[in-house]
């Protein structure tokens, strides 16, 4: 017998699945996603831009009997709310990360809002519906990631509008046909290149607040009941792998591990039992995510051995080899040859913690001894030019290794774990303490936040989430 579509497994997956059905460590991971998007979410509101997308999407569409924008009393349309309070997350740098190019939260937390709102869903439905789009992302992209960037295309709006699809259709009560439509549209509306990052352009800005607009618009057009999706538009000749990846069999022309084939049936062996979302890591720092490994162990080092910026002759950052070719294998923006830029390449972030000891997290203010602009330091900028990576293709991704060579001859050496930011709530609710300068309300705020998360699976509505994030906001 043929094995379903890919599609028609996702959905008759997500169409079946339950809260009672998910694990303990499932929620609670996805209870830590949530509140790291919303700490996010409080955080982008002292953005100039996120403030002026907000303005722009009430004014063109505001709706009073619509879903909420965060940090207001008004409403918008479904679509608007989910594109401005994506952006209100993303202006804030706080991004759960998944294979170094995906960033989903950004991107399904404010669809999955705005769906549950006017849905009238409880905290339950929330976590199930997160889980389904968390995890298709993750199956979707697992092994792809790097052949995606490598054919001009963004991965991180490109899969995260496939998840923020499925949390629509499942927050909207679709049935499986509905969702293998809802899979079908969202394969269309998938979008965004690597030309922006490559060259210095900012249309990413957008990006992911446009995905998590697609997606809501695929589950909105699949409720409507006139779309029959395309039963293999995922592994189809002409589907969506074939688009993004270059190949509708698993062929790969770039990957993390040097493997060139994967096994379509891969991508939903497992399904329901084994979660992939439970590695998602955890940005705090206001750089690319493969830098924030980079600054942890620079940080612990010069803690450890207690050397000073002085003493370095140099600073030697092995990394997996794609890390240094942002944002494509393909199309990197900086050769490794290049000189370093501030507030750009791993050179900087590793020179800032040498020199200062620490970066400073979102919403918290730069250490006592650096300038108060953190992307353009002087004394990081002076001294990047002695950190030198080394790109390897066995090394794992974000688990860096570093070797720092003191002008007395010593050598330290230390080497970072991905597994190390794969936190569980409690552990992103410890580490998130640092970003509380960040809250108008403080200490009390972020408090408030991580407790109402804490507790969302027992939440009747989306009432207390949207009144706290009013309320820190002020």
């Amino acid at each position: 017998m043929t094995a379903p579509s890919i599609s028609r497994q996702f959905a008759r997956w997500a169409a079946d699945l339950k809260y009672e059905d998910l694990p303990a460590p499932v929620i609670d991971k996805i209870k830590a996603l949530l509140l790291h998007a919303l700490t996010g979410g409080v955080l982008g509101a002292h953005s100039a831009h996120a403030q002026s997308i907000v303005r722009w999407t009430l004014a063109e569409e505001g709706k009073s009997d619509g879903a909420t924008v965060f940090h207001t009393t008004q409403k918008a349309t479904r679509m608007g709310a989910a594109f401005a309070n994506s952006e209100l997350i993303h202006a804030s740098f706080l991004f759960d990360s998944y294979r170094m190019l995906t960033h989903p939260g950004p991107v399904l937390i404010p669809a999955a809002l705005a769906n549950a709102e006017l849905g009238h869903k409880n905290g339950q439905d929330l976590i199930v519906a997160l889980a389904v789009g968390y995890e298709f992302v993750c199956r979707l992209a697992d092994d792809f990631i790097p052949s995606t960037a490598a054919r001009g295309f963004r991965p991180g709006p490109i899969f995260s509008t496939m998840g923020a699809a499925l949390v629509s259709g499942k927050l909207l009560d679709l049935d499986e046909d509905g969702l293998v439509a809802t899979i079908a549209l969202a394969a269309n509306f998938a979008s965004g290149l690597n030309e922006g990052p490559r060259v210095g352009g900012n249309e990413l800005l957008i990006h992911e607040p446009q995905a998590s607009r697609n997606g809501v618009f695929a589950g909105m057009m699949a409720r409507e009941g006139h779309i029959k999706g395309a039963e293999h538009s995922l592994e189809g000749e002409a589907g969506f792998f074939n688009a993004f990846t270059g190949s509708s069999k698993g062929e790969l022309s770039y990957s993390f591990t040097g493997q060139k084939q994967v096994d379509m049936a891969s991508i939903t062996a497992g399904l329901g039992a084994d979660y992939k979302l439970l590695t998602f890591m955890f940005r705090l720092y206001p750089c690319a995510g493969y830098n924030q490994p980079v600054i942890d162990l620079m940080r612990e080092m010069k803690t450890i051995h207690g050397f000073h910026a002085d003493d370095i002759e140099e600073i030697q950052v092995s990394m997996n080899w794609i890390e240094t070719l942002y944002p494509s294998p393909a199309f990197p923006r900086f050769s490794i040859w290049q000189l370093p830029r501030a507030g750009e390449t791993t050179h900087y972030f590793a020179a800032y913690a040498a020199v200062h000891g620490a970066f400073p997290v979102a919403g918290a203010p730069p250490p006592a001894s650096a300038s108060r602009e953190p992307m353009r330091d002087p004394a990081a900028m002076a001294f990047m030019g002695r950190v030198k990576l080394v790109p390897q293709k066995e090394r794992p991704m974000f688990s860096p290794a570093i070797t720092v060579i003191l002008k007395n001859g010593k050598r330290h050496e230390g080497d970072y774990s991905y597994d190390r930011m794969s936190w569980n709530f409690n552990q992103l609710a410890s580490q998130l303490q640092a970003c509380s300068p960040g809250f108008p309300t403080g200490q009390v705020g972020l408090d408030a936040l991580v407790n109402v998360v804490r507790q969302v699976e027992g939440l009747p509505s989306m009432d207390a989430i949207f009144e706290l994030l009013k309320e820190s906001s002020t």
